[in-house]
């Protein structure tokens, strides 16, 4: 210790004195006088800096200089994106075992199907899935009763239509009857229901999509010929069908609507529930849910999928932050979009979200310009869980029968009427009947399609994909073939749909207007109250419909348009407005 508390002094004392002859420096470093031979190196650098300077003015020197920098810059960026693909890759490799099916199984299934149709079968393979993982949530799950200690709904009548009213007509919400949100996510089933005759589901995979048949469908959708359409209403154990995304075995991933592989990555956790929306061609403007429980909010993601259009207008508009979120929406962004009609791209995952989330149990599906105003658990409870079923869509509120629903898109122009025509004539020949009360207990044919709330089990897989395929086969108005696949499947399964009233369904969603009404709107209407004026905010829920000859406006309203692919029509009709402060009025 002595010793060591006389360095550190002196380290920090003055200078040492000399000992034995020689100067010793602190901290026990010996200083050195310079040497001649360093004093003639220092001379030799003056020297060899000034020729330098005049050798490295010559062109040719700085020349070849130059193309060296540019050859480092050049393999730093190679050597870079090799890096940055390997990082790619290495993200997706776990996917392979769960979607990517071995060679030898497609050259098998290959070469029992050979004699039937030899241009089809040489690209044609079978993408494999495992069954999916299913989360366990932190909820208390039930059996799938209603509590017993809850009786507030056991008693609840469904009240009679509320009396009319001149200055609200038109379809209105009425009242349900719903558990309070820790009771409905209580009564969640702890086990999965069992699908009906069908266990396990596979899909066609097609390198190179081929036309042999003149009808409509797409590369997207695989063509499949009538053959293969009428075989996949054939219900069996295992079953292989077209479901969209034929080009690859993992859906978003070089198959058309393509998904970044970081967002595929979130797409692939497990969850119990998820809520998934669309928005394509910048056609709506995002509504935020409201009245979302705490354990809805931490549990269940909210998923919506836009097009690189509408992610620019968001970006622009700064709605849109660095975590890729609006409010509760997770935005996932959809590129190489396989339609040019922006409403037939929001079928996509509409109808094929078991697709694009294969580990997730329950599904609700609304569509872009609807608010959700009620605890996505409430939902599942009120029109699955409560009535045993796995799949639930609201009837039309006018329309129960599907002639009467073609005329109707005829009339306001809502697709090609020649195009229809053949669909329906399509689904005459096949059998289809005018809806009467013979079809009792399904109540009607025509759905209001823009809510889905769906259990993702085979059989309802199934029938997504077959009603799918109808969409991609003629015309993108989903309500003409509902009635078509639904029946087809009942008639061989013990399998049905919960299809609840309209009014129910717009308890829980506010309806809003397309964002090209929404731009050309009048500003707040400014009321007088005594000598003070006040100014009131319209809600976008309410319409404000744009009257008279205004050109300029028009011409706008045409230029924001959603995209129309091949067939489809903009409406002739005026939206039936009959009162200006009624939302239900509009039929959009």
């Amino acid at each position: 210790m002595t010793q060591l508390l006389d360095l550190r002094t002196q380290s920090y004392g003055s200078p040492q004195h000399p000992q034995n002859g020689s100067l010793q420096a602190q901290n026990g470093f010996t200083a050195r006088k310079p040497s001649r031979m360093s004093l003639s190196g220092a001379r030799e650098k003056d020297k060899l800096l000034p020729f330098l300077c005049r050798y490295l003015s010559r062109k040719k020197i700085v020349m070849m200089i130059l193309v060296s920098f540019a050859l480092m810059a050049f393999l730093s960026g190679f050597f870079t994106t090799n890096r940055e693909d390997a990082s790619e890759s290495t993200i997706f490799n776990h996917f392979s075992d769960a979607y990517n099916t071995s060679l030898q199984f497609s050259r098998t299934f290959h070469s029992h199907q050979k004699d039937d149709n030899s241009d089809i079968q040489r690209t044609l393979s079978v993408c494999e899935e495992n069954p999916p993982t299913r989360h366990t949530s932190s909820a208390l799950h039930s059996t799938g009763s209603v509590p017993s200690h809850s009786n507030l709904c056991q008693n609840f009548a469904f009240p009679p239509p509320p009396p009319g009213d001149r200055r609200r007509p038109g379809p209105r919400p009425c009242p349900v009857c719903y558990l309070p949100a820790e009771e409905a996510m209580a009564s969640m089933p702890s086990t999965t229901p069992a699908s009906p005759v069908l266990q396990h589901l596979t899909y066609f995979h097609e390198e190179t999509s081929t036309k042999t048949e003149p009808h409509e469908g797409s590369d997207f959708g695989g063509y499949p010929s009538i053959k293969q359409r009428n075989e996949s209403f054939d219900i069996k154990e295992s079953m292989t069908v077209h479901c969209g995304f034929v080009k690859g075995c993992r859906p978003g991933y070089k198959t058309g609507f393509d998904i970044d592989v970081s967002d595929l990555v979130e797409l692939e956790q497990s969850h119990d529930i998820i809520v998934a929306s669309a928005i394509f061609g910048n056609y709506d403007v995002i509504q935020q849910p409201t009245k979302i429980s705490e354990a809805a909010s931490k549990n269940i993601p909210f998923y919506m999928f836009i097009d690189e259009e509408t992610e620019a207008y968001m970006r622009n508009s700064s709605a849109l932050d660095y975590r890729m979120k609006v409010g509760l929406w997770r935005i996932i962004v959809v590129h190489n979009i396989p339609y040019t009609d922006s409403r037939r791209n929001g079928k996509v995952p509409k109808l094929l979200l078991h697709r694009l989330f294969p580990n997730v149990r329950y599904s609700i599906w609304i569509d872009g310009k609807l608010q959700l105003v009620v605890d996505p658990y409430q939902l599942l409870e009120r029109f699955l869980w409560r009535h045993n079923a796995t799949f639930a869509i609201s009837k039309h509120y006018r329309r129960f029968d599907v002639f009467e629903e073609a005329e109707a898109n005829k009339a306001a122009g809502k697709y090609d009427n020649a195009s229809i025509d053949y669909q329906i004539n399509f689904y005459r020949n096949e059998g289809l009947t005018p809806y009467s009360e013979a079809k009792l207990p399904i109540i009607s044919d025509v759905p209001e399609g823009c809510v889905i709330i769906r259990e993702h089990i085979p059989i309802t897989n199934l029938f997504t994909c077959l009603w799918f395929n109808e969409v991609d086969r003629f015309t993108s108005r989903d309500q003409l073939s509902f009635s078509t696949v639904r029946d087809k499947i009942m008639a061989q399964v013990n399998w049905s749909i919960n299809m609840f009233m309209d009014c129910e369904r717009r308890n829980f969603v506010i309806q809003a207007y397309h964002r090209d009404l929404l731009e050309h709107m009048p500003p707040p209407v400014a009321k007088m109250s005594g000598l003070k004026r006040t100014r009131v905010n319209i809600p976008v829920t309410v319409p404000i419909p744009v009257r008279g000859n205004n050109s300029s406006a028009k011409s706008s309203v045409k230029k924001s348009a959603v995209k129309r692919g091949k067939g489809e029509r903009r409406s002739r009709s005026r939206r039936h407005v009959k009162n200006p402060g009624n939302r239900d009025n509009t039929v959009i």
